[in-house]
């Protein structure tokens, strides 16, 4: 087997060998760099609310083998209705061209809880009438507000060995672990990991992250959800520990000398 460089010099020609390469490279790479992961978001996909508009930013996403490239916005119009919408992307595959497949995504907002194989949550929300839809959170608990919140906690992320959760989650809590001085060792070694790894955190790496932070059980943090609330719950402890490390530094300490 041979690798074929093509040289772009002047008086050169492009030979359909080299033009092959250059397809099969361009295809191989990106194909080969997310193969062990699941299907889904792979990254990008920042969601923001402009005005009466969710923007869809630029990503890469996972279906089946394939990996699909989003390279611009999408603006997707919403309104207030009482009751639970998803933002959802859908993925229709063609192949009656016998020259191409063509992978076709679809970006619609939806009050129907179900959905197909070949749909895929990016965000959900409850708007009341009224009220405006927000992206922005006050704390990391507010990630899970019910009403007139943007909630990422349920979107499909692809990673290594299974779904995910979203990054945005992840770097959030990140943050605010590097934030608090009653962080331990293990959470600030965590929190480096999440901000410095590109695109998603296997989900195994989260699962034992939480279990010998708070003594659970791996099989008992099996969704995004689970996962979420622990990560809240770790938050809650840190932040608490600043009332008994306070209480630690008024006690007087003693040396004994024999």
């Amino acid at each position: 087997m041979q690798n074929l460089y093509p040289l772009f010099e002047r008086n050169r020609i492009l030979k359909k060998e080299l033009l092959w390469s250059l397809r099969d490279y361009s295809f191989a790479h990106i194909q080969l760099e997310y193969q062990e992961y699941d299907q889904g978001i792979l990254r990008g996909y920042e969601i923001k609310v402009r005005e009466n508009d969710l923007v869809i930013g630029p990503g890469i996403f996972k279906y089946g083998n394939f990996v699909c490239l989003q390279t611009e916005e999408e603006r997707i119009p919403y309104s207030p209705k009482e009751q639970p919408q998803y933002l959802r992307m859908k993925v229709e595959v063609d192949r009656t061209s016998p020259d191409y497949i063509a992978y076709k995504m679809e970006y619609y907002v939806t009050t129907d809880e179900k959905k197909e194989e070949n749909e895929f949550e990016l965000c959900r929300f409850h708007l009341r009438s009224g009220a405006r839809l927000r992206d922005q959170y006050r704390d990391f608990g507010d990630m899970e507000t019910e009403y007139d919140t943007v909630s990422l906690i349920h979107s499909e992320w692809g990673g290594l060995g299974g779904k995910t959760l979203s990054p945005a989650i992840i770097k959030y809590f990140a943050r605010i672990v590097l934030e608090s001085e009653n962080s331990q060792l293990e959470d600030r070694t965590f929190a480096y990991l999440c901000l410095t790894q590109p695109g998603t955190i296997p989900v195994h790496v989260l699962v034992s992250y939480i279990s010998k932070r708070s003594g659970m059980k791996k099989e008992t943090v099996g969704n995004n959800q689970l996962i979420y609330r622990s990560l809240c719950s770790i938050i809650e402890e840190i932040q608490k520990g600043g009332e008994k490390s306070a209480g630690i530094r008024k006690e007087r300490h003693r040396i004994i000398v024999d």
